[in-house]
């Protein structure tokens, strides 16, 4: 069925995703990212949450035998689908499906025999849901204080976007209402991060290419077992946000039973201001992301305010931007086909679509030339935000596909201009649109442009925007409301035994912040005890700092902190043995080596596999190295012509690194540094 012939619409957004404060502050100064403080973010009435998806670490997939996490390359067959909305149990569409329908995708599935069955295909009914999962997210659950379901019941939500081959996802909740500590708040230390809830779900395919109405996905990552951690907007600052997401990831850690690497953990960012309202930013990829991004969505979202107010002032209604009940756009006399009246124009990427018979479609935006021109994000006008949503839903695969009369001085000549303006009857404060594709996705294009400029008067939509790694963001799809939700009336609730949570509770890991208590109390400083808990060289620090003095414990997780990833990249073959760590380390703890020569026999445990730590200690135990370090340094002393700069810290530096290139571990740096300094940094100086 044509998308053109589907009219259904979907219930107005829900009243939950408005901001609580209604005015928005329209005069507040557009700010880059970094010069705010957290007062003025209170003032645009800032406000966040997270939603934290992490795979679990599991044998199987969540409702098949098939296994979970793995990864692959080889095709052994390919399915193709198309997709379309259904009914919520009210009778009602979600506004996300119908926008998804609109695209008309077509959507592949490369499939590959041992990651994929006929339940992932829709074939069969799902099997009993898998009680490793459910027990790993009742574990985290309470690691989160949640008050935990008595009994799970399944439910479906609808996506249509081709991720998931049945057309929706099966999600459980597990518990709901906990409250964690959030001590590195930049609000203060006595903060505390309500989690609304947690629920275990599958996951998506993985996509691996989206060109026009062409979407494909490889089903290997379907159906992995994740948990969906949401919490309430209690962050409130950018640098909040990245906190608040490193937190979450802390305690889904501390069970040491989720995935680590790519794609194992993705994190959704909700973002409104006052006078706004919830917008998600989906699938950040990086915590360091969070701030920037956050931040200029506050500010698109102010920016949008601005334009519905200036609308609204201008006297201008939302009737203006609708083509009405016509079979194709261009038979509305707010659209014009200007395939022939742009036959002549010198636009490159005009004069190629016309070559390939494509049709030109130009749009009348009546009074909002200049608004067309509004900043949104930096580097990025409204205009831009009418292009995005064609780009999403009319699928357009030219580039570029859309100009506006708000670029100056590029694109289509004044002539043109005239024409158009002429044609459509526009006056000099009109705005207009020209968009070119075949006919079906420029008669699509045509209404979602006049559909985003009527949302205009409401100020921020609802909607679903992509994370670049620039921090702006992009239309991604209409913001997903609870008509896609419904019960799954294939798979038997599950009731929660208590043994399973007994069980659990008895052998409870740490929290990540009494974590950081203790190694506070070993002698490390907050920051380090805050990147000790979350550091993948955590293990090695807790088997070598047993028994250690403050003294000891400090320098140990200092030299893990400083040569971990160096270390890493020199290794080959698997990790050593945490007790290797602890037996090279122990001879610090008797005295029997000195305290400078750690950090390299922590770096020699950590760049090699598991072998004779015997040798890595009599290596250190040198001796006297006093006669190699006045070598090293008359050395140093003839090769001074290589330095070219004259500044004397400059000649201390490189020659510290020259130096102790040869002697780390053998000689105590303080000593270098002060045969180097009498050399270096006083002019004259002999060795």
């Amino acid at each position: 069925m044509s998308s053109r012939r589907f009219r259904a619409t979907a219930p107005p957004p829900s009243p939950h995703d408005l901001n609580p404060r209604r005015e928005p502050i329209l005069d507040f100064p557009d700010r880059e990212f970094g010069e705010l403080s957290p007062r003025d973010y209170e003032l645009v009435g800032f406000m966040c949450g997270l939603e934290v998806h992490q795979q679990l670490e599991t044998r199987r997939k969540l409702f098949c035998r098939c296994a979970s996490g793995r990864r692959v390359t080889r095709i052994d067959n390919v399915v193709l689908r198309h997709m379309r909305p259904t009914l919520s149990e009210m009778g009602q569409y979600d506004g996300c499906a119908l926008m998804e329908f609109k695209t008309r995708k077509e959507i592949v599935y490369l499939l590959e025999r041992g990651t994929v069955c006929t339940y992932e295909m829709d074939d069969t009914p799902p099997f009993e849901i898998d009680a490793e999962a459910v027990k790993i997210a009742l574990e985290v659950s309470t690691l989160f204080g949640l008050n935990l379901v008595n009994e799970l019941h399944v439910m479906r939500k609808q996506y249509l976007d081709g991720s998931i081959p049945t057309g929706f996802q099966r999600t459980a909740m597990i518990g709901t209402d906990g409250v964690i500590p959030f001590r590195e708040s930049e609000l203060g230390g006595d903060r505390m991060l309500r989690i609304r809830q947690l629920t275990l779900e599958e996951d998506s395919c993985r996509e691996v290419s989206d060109v026009g109405h062409r979407i494909t996905f490889r089903t290997d990552r379907l159906g992995t077992p994740l948990i969906e951690t949401v919490t309430e907007p209690d962050l409130l600052t950018p640098q909040d946000v990245a906190a608040g997401g490193r937190l979450l990831a802390d305690v889904a850690r501390a069970c040491a039973k989720v995935r680590r690497g790519a794609g194992a953990a993705r994190q959704d960012v909700n973002v409104s201001v006052a006078g706004g309202r919830r917008v998600e930013l989906k699938g950040v990829p990086s915590q360091r992301l969070l701030p920037r991004l956050v931040h200029n969505e506050a500010f698109r979202q102010l920016n949008l305010l601005r334009i519905a107010a200036e609308l609204s002032r201008r006297g201008l209604e939302e009737s203006l931007y609708s083509v009405g009940d016509v079979e194709w756009a261009w038979a509305s006399p707010r659209v014009v086909d200007a395939t022939s009246l742009l036959k002549k124009t010198e636009y490159p990427p005009l004069k190629d679509a016309l070559e390939r018979g494509h049709r030109v479609l130009a749009i009348r935006l009546t009074g909002i030339e200049d608004l067309l021109s509004h900043r949104t994000q930096p580097e990025i006008t409204f205009s831009h935000e009418l292009s995005e949503r064609v780009r999403v839903i009319a699928c357009l695969e030219a580039r570029p596909f859309m100009i506006s009369s708000s670029v100056a001085g590029y694109g289509l000549g004044p002539s043109d201009w005239r024409h158009l303006r002429s044609a459509l009857s526009a006056d000099t404060e009109d705005g207009i649109v020209v968009v070119w594709g075949p006919d079906e996705d420029v008669d699509t294009a045509a209404r979602e442009i006049l559909s985003r400029v009527r949302e205009a008067f409401r100020g921020v939509p609802s909607e679903t925007r992509q994370a670049f790694a620039d921090g702006t963001t992009g239309f991604e799809r209409i913001l997903p409301g609870a008509e896609r939700m419904y019960p799954d009336t294939d798979t038997p609730p599950v009731p929660i035994i208590d043994g399973w949570v007994q069980e659990i509770e008895a052998a409870l890991p740490e929290r990540p912040w009494q974590t950081d208590s203790r190694f506070v109390a070993l002698g490390l400083d907050p920051a380090l005890a805050a990147r000790a808990t979350r550091a993948e060289w955590r293990p090695y620090f807790e088997a070598a700092s047993q028994g250690a003095s403050p003294t000891l414990a400090r320098a140990i997780a200092a030299a893990l902190d400083r040569t971990w990833h160096r270390a890493k990249r020199k290794r080959r073959g698997p990790p050593p043995s945490t007790e290797r760590m602890a037996l090279v380390v122990s001879a610090f703890a008797r005295g029997e080596l000195p305290l400078f020569a750690l950090e390299s026999a922590v770096e020699g445990v950590l760049s090699h596999a598991d072998g004779d730590g015997d040798k890595l200690l009599a290596a250190l135990r040198v001796g006297d190295a006093t006669s190699a370090l006045e070598q090293r340094i008359a050395g140093l002393a003839s090769e001074r012509k290589e330095l070219r700069s004259r500044d004397p810290a400059a000649g201390v530096r490189w020659a510290m690194g020259r130096a102790l290139e040869f002697l780390r571990g053998r000689v105590d740096p303080r000593l270098v540094r002060e045969r180097v300094e009498n050399i270096f940094a006083i002019p004259g100086a002999q060795a």
